[in-house]
């Protein structure tokens, strides 16, 4: 018996229907945690601001639902294979987007102040944004180029995952240039 999960023989309202069940269940298990942390939390002592304890508690159901959302994400890009349109509109946004970061890191940081434009400020949350996450976006570009169903679409979307790498290595060099000897 074949077990294999075609995305074809699941009619188009169930897929929708599955994906948000999916998305609801990483809601719930993201109040769920942040539930759990009240819970621990109020057996702690009351010595520091709350605000530490709300921040606590907003990572840590983000986390989770990050964390579970990532299932029903992939199994909508899993339906959405036979969409060549799709995918290849996903691996020219994902190319642009490692370009983008990978300038964001490559040009020196810093926009603050009142005087800092909107754009300055996009820029700056991209380079944080490839800082800590370009493993997270070197892994999703590679994961969408082993389930992309094009040819054209893989090659630009492992052009990302280069990219994604070239900015790895830069944001290699900031965190070893960042460290002082003792």
């Amino acid at each position: 018996m074949d077990l294999r999960l075609h995305a074809h023989a699941v009619p188009a309202h169930r897929k929708v229907l599955l994906v948000g069940a999916g998305y609801l269940l990483a809601l719930a298990a993201g109040a769920a945690a942040g539930v759990l942390y009240d819970l621990s939390m109020a057996a702690m002592p009351y010595d520091t601001s709350g605000g530490m304890y709300a921040g606590g508690q907003l990572i840590t159901s983000l986390g989770v639902f990050l964390a579970v959302a990532l299932v029903p994400t992939v199994l909508a890009f899993w339906f959405l294979r036979g969409n060549a349109r799709v995918w290849q509109a996903l691996a020219v946004a994902s190319l642009g987007f490692a370009g983008l970061g990978l300038a964001a890191v490559l040009l020196p940081g810093g926009a603050s102040g009142p005087s800092a434009s909107v754009a300055g400020l996009v820029l700056e949350l991209m380079r944080i944004g490839h800082l800590l996450g370009v493993p997270l976006w070197t892994a999703a570009f590679a994961l969408f180029a082993w389930l992309a169903p094009t040819p054209t679409a893989r090659r630009v979307l492992l052009a990302a995952v280069g990219v994604e790498l070239v900015a790895g290595l830069c944001v290699l060099g900031h965190w070893l240039g960042s460290v002082s000897p003792r």
